[in-house]
């Protein structure tokens, strides 16, 4: 497995890696939130899989922490919800005092690609069951 500095990429992925081990450790909190629209379906999702953690940033002296969230849609209505629980568990860390957390709204948009390379696989596998179970064919076929 590559290790893949912050500064490589554009958004928290399961294999990002930080020097700080603070940061390491807000990482590993948000990795154990789920998005709740996920919830409602057999294959819950946590926030650093699905790419929805932008940025984490932390001042160890003063112990605070910034977490930037890019949501899969501007109109999320989980938006509090999921930002009291990031609250929760990064202020729970020894070395945090307050945890704030923003949404991202400079034009950056989510898309399936944000998503971990393992669950974009499992998505896809997913719903080639479903086609398969449904005896469909999903996308129409073209002729000439």
């Amino acid at each position: 497995m590559r290790i893949i500095e912050h500064a490589e990429q554009e958004h928290i992925t399961p294999d990002t890696e930080f020097d700080s081990e603070l940061k390491m450790a807000i990482k590993t909190q948000l990795q154990e939130v789920l998005d709740p629209c996920s919830c409602i379906t057999d294959n819950p999702i946590d926030l650093v899989d699905l790419g929805i953690i932008d940025d984490i940033t932390v001042d160890e002296q003063t112990g605070e922490a910034r977490i930037d969230i890019l949501l899969t849609s501007q109109r999320c209505m989980y938006v509090i919800d999921i930002t009291d629980e990031i609250k929760e568990r990064v202020e729970s860390l020894e070395g945090i005092e307050t945890a704030e957390v923003h949404q991202v709204t400079s034009g950056k948009v989510w898309t399936a690609e944000r998503m971990s390379e393992q669950q974009q696989r499992e998505r896809r596998e997913r719903f080639q069951e479903r086609v398969e179970a449904a005896d469909i064919t999903p996308y129409a076929e073209r002729s000439d």
